[in-house]
């Protein structure tokens, strides 16, 4: 945080080239997503179906 109790984030105009929640550079796998383990690999099953 800065001296006005703001976190430093970038100013109007500028990107965040680099998302808040990304992992930093070097970072491994997180253990917790791990995609060789997917039942059904390619294959969006979270998705709401269809409407026919």
């Amino acid at each position: 945080m800065d001296g006005n109790g703001t976190a430093d984030r970038p100013e109007e105009g500028q990107k965040d080239t680099k998302g808040s929640h990304a992992a930093p550079e070097g970072a491994g796998v997180h253990p917790l997503i791990d995609l060789s383990r997917d039942p059904h690999p390619g294959r969006p099953d979270h998705a709401k179906p269809d409407e026919e």
